[in-house]
């Protein structure tokens, strides 16, 4: 019994998708550039609109706070 390409595509796809689709949660919980409450609602945006909401989180958020 055999693993077809596709199966062996899935069971190696699925942790990776997860994973980006995660990311955006942890690089916002875990950035330095912001505290309290404010990181809970970056989370919160990143959460509910993933990628897009990090990148907002990132041009807003953090963006201006490298260029002082």
């Amino acid at each position: 019994m055999g693993f077809s390409i596709w199966q062996l595509l899935i069971v190696l796809g699925l942790p990776l998708i997860g994973l980006i689709w995660v990311l955006p949660w942890t690089l916002a919980l875990s950035s330095d550039k912001i505290s309290g409450s404010s990181k809970f609602k970056w989370f919160m945006l990143s959460f509910l609109f993933s990628w897009i909401g990090y990148l907002i989180y990132y041009f807003v958020g953090v963006k201006p706070h490298q260029d002082n």
